[in-house]
């Protein structure tokens, strides 16, 4: 008698079922790591690109003797020097091997295509260019560039004014003021008075010599997400009434001349809450990291718990978004005379 043949068995249903299940729980286990290594490297990038900025800024330093200023705006009718603006993006550009850009630029004429003229306009294709320095990858992708508009009289004595300019997610700080200096000052001796200038600020340069607070305890940049859009905290967007009201004037590009005109009134932890009517009146307060990123009110990044910053020396370190205000404070300023301590 011949032996019965045996027929090839497949997987049953309930067998397939089980083995996609696995699948997806291995699936799951891993992609949160695979998203965090992700991050690191984005992360690792924004940092390696503050770390091109601090070795600009002292190759800069090395060949002027001086920081360049944080910006210049002068009005019509200005003596001498007549209407005119440029940023401390547009002064690195040869020491971010952007030479050839660079010699683009004429530097007689604010790059604005209102008021229009041929080297204020041919200016905004040089500023209107994207460079990946200025970008960090953790920052989530959107237009390169974005549109400014002031309106007449914004600006004692300058007209109404418009130009399109690249993104940038770092930014300088000119100094700190408002609610912001009243709470990290309260128990500092003379109160929030005194000097409380950035080390690039409006028309200012400075060497490493007038940094009196010292060249490790002062920030030159610190990233701030560009563009207009406004963001809240936990990478939320601002209402968009927050937006229209200051995402045209945000300085959130690298030849933007309103980069730098960031003086630090800090902002609520909880952002802004409610569209600002009118924007002037939007309060102020004591966070100035990842609580927003509108020009004015605080240093912005899409890492968690905090942001890169570039200090005077040129190493970078990365500031906890809990850091206190005087702290923070004292970091911004270069010659007030705190002793910050450890953070």
């Amino acid at each position: 008698m011949s032996s019965p043949i045996s027929k090839p068995r497949g997987f049953t249903l309930i067998e397939l079922l089980v083995v996609i299940a696995i699948i997806a729980v291995l699936i799951a286990l891993l992609l949160p790591a695979v998203q965090q290594a992700r991050e690191a490297a984005r992360r690792s990038q924004c940092k390696n690109n503050l770390k091109q900025f601090g070795v600009a800024f002292h190759n800069y330093h090395d060949a002027a003797k001086k920081f360049p200023f944080g910006y210049y705006a002068t009005p019509p009718g200005t003596p001498v020097v007549g209407f005119n603006a440029a940023s401390w993006g547009l002064m690195l550009l040869p020491y971010l091997d952007q030479g050839p850009l660079y010699k683009r630029y004429r530097f007689d004429s604010p790059a604005m295509t209102t008021p229009a003229t041929p080297n204020g306009v041919a200016n905004v294709a040089v500023i209107s260019t994207s460079l990946p320095v200025f970008r960090c990858p953790s920052t989530p992708s959107g237009s390169p560039t974005y549109n400014v508009a002031v309106p007449a009289g914004a600006f004692a004595g300058f007209p109404a004014m418009t130009w399109t300019a690249a993104v940038s997610d770092y930014g300088a700080t000119t100094g700190v003021l408002g609610v912001f200096s009243t709470l990290a000052y309260a128990s500092f001796p003379g109160g929030a008075g005194g000097n409380r200038e950035g080390a690039l600020g409006a028309f200012t340069t400075t060497s490493t010599a007038d940094l009196k607070d010292g060249t490790s305890n002062t920030f030159l940049l610190g990233e701030r997400t560009g563009g207009a859009t406004i963001f809240n905290p936990g990478s939320t967007q601002a209402p968009a009434a927050v937006t229209a009201a200051y995402g045209p004037t945000n300085g959130g590009g690298w030849g933007d001349v309103l980069n730098a005109e960031h003086w630090l009134g800090g902002q609520l932890y909880s952002g802004f809450t409610v569209p600002p009517a009118p924007p002037a009146l939007s309060p102020q307060g004591p966070c100035s990291v990842n609580c927003t990123n509108a020009r004015g009110r605080g240093f912005y990044s899409f890492h968690t718990g905090g942001a890169h910053f570039v200090m005077a020396d040129g190493a970078v370190r990365f500031i906890n978004q809990n850091i206190a205000p005087f702290t923070f404070a004292g970091l911004i300023t270069r010659r007030k005379g705190e002793i910050v301590g450890e953070y």
